[in-house]
């Protein structure tokens, strides 16, 4: 049987690279000129521009989000006999960047009204071992920072903000990536603030850790060929930061559209008893990376999507704590929300390109499949 001609897909990159076209041309015909490839000025402006639209002090540009976490834990050094407490329903990298610095990712289960780290699981998985804390703002919308902090606070913890999906995201009001010690980001193409390639960053409040960060970054070098630690190499393609110094000043409107289109769907699944949207926290706002729903019968709505042309996604079918890469860390705790989550997450169409018809089509589609 042939497939369905794709009618709305879950993301569409050309769209996006056409609204910069001539922009990004200029920006890569001097890079091109200048031969200037690793570092210089595009990376340089990229990296004040960010740090001040998170209202931050400081921005480390690097390769990528995993880097980023990975860099991140090192700074403050974390290593072998570590405890790092983390989210059973994330993206692999939120954990495996623990492992990869040697520390012991311990996974909490998550709310089942926002998706996001469970603080009072987390606080009863703390140990005398226990060294921080990693709170993923999922699919855009903030974990509870208020309540973080105190844990933090009280048992002698840090914060690591784990913000690969939340740019342009607020808590209270303020941007979210300057409340713990560091918060790590993502520039994956489909992202909310996405370059064509990989790409990542840690920003802080606090300079010695960006120092820390930079040169860990760049092979420990504190002069030339002088290395005073192993570092690694993660630096960002001045290529990649030209997209981001195109897109950036296109963030707010960004989300702001893909809020609206966040809130048309909502008004069809007023209709749509057994799909459940994710909601926007209290206290936050969302900067609505995924259009996030919940179904038992989440397996049948996608097929049924698919059969309309219309694209989906399954962000996470599994949980960390089940997966093959930690079975070194013994028997799976039980963590039934995440769990449940797996089996019932689905990820809607959502960026900023998508047209008014499109949406609806979508819509009209989640009627249908309520019958």
């Amino acid at each position: 049987m042939t497939p369905p001609v794709t009618a709305v897909p879950m993301f569409d990159l050309g769209r996006a690279a056409r609204r910069i076209d001539e922009e990004l041309r200029r920006r890569w015909d001097r890079l091109l000129e200048q031969t200037a490839f690793v570092g210089g000025d595009e990376v340089s402006e990229f990296e004040r521009a960010f740090a001040d639209s998170q209202t931050v002090e400081s921005c480390v540009a690097v390769a990528n989000g995993t880097d980023a976490l990975t860099l991140a834990l090192r700074a403050l050094g974390v290593g072998p006999g570590d405890e790092v407490i983390v989210p059973a329903f994330s993206f692999i990298a939120t954990a495996e960047a623990v492992s990869l610095v040697g520390a012991t990712p311990v996974f909490a289960d998550v709310d089942f009204e926002s998706l996001n780290l469970d603080l009072k699981d987390a606080a009863s998985k703390l140990s005398s071992r226990s060294v921080g804390i990693i709170g993923v703002h999922l699919y855009g919308s903030p974990f509870d920072i208020d309540e973080a902090l105190s844990l933090c606070r009280e048992r002698g913890l840090w914060l690591v903000e784990d913000a690969a999906q939340a740019h342009g995201a607020q808590w209270r009001g303020r941007a979210v990536g300057g409340f713990g010690r560091m918060a790590t980001w993502s520039f994956y193409p489909s992202k909310n603030l996405g370059c064509f390639g990989d790409g990542g960053a840690v920003t802080t409040n606090e300079p010695e850790l960006a120092e820390r960060v930079r040169r860990l970054a760049n092979h420990g070098v504190t002069g030339r060929y002088h290395h005073a630690v192993v570092g690694t190499n993660s630096r960002l393609d001045a290529l990649q930061a030209a997209v981001l110094n195109c897109r950036l000043p296109r963030l707010a409107a960004d989300n702001a559209r893909r809020g609206r289109i966040a809130e048309r769907y909502r008004r069809y699944l007023a209709e749509v008893p057994e799909v459940v949207a994710l909601p926007e926290g209290q206290n936050s706002v969302s900067a609505w990376h995924q259009f996030t729903v919940l179904s038992p019968r989440r397996d049948a709505l996608q097929a049924f999507l698919a059969q309309r042309g219309i694209g989906s996604a399954t962000h996470y079918p599994e949980p960390l704590h089940r997966q093959p890469a930690f079975a070194d860390l013994g028997e799976p705790p039980l963590l039934p929300v995440a769990e449940r989550a797996a089996a019932e997450v689905l990820c809607l169409p959502m960026f900023a390109e998508l047209t008014d018809p499109e949406v609806e089509r979508v819509g009209q589609a989640l009627l249908a499949f309520a019958g």
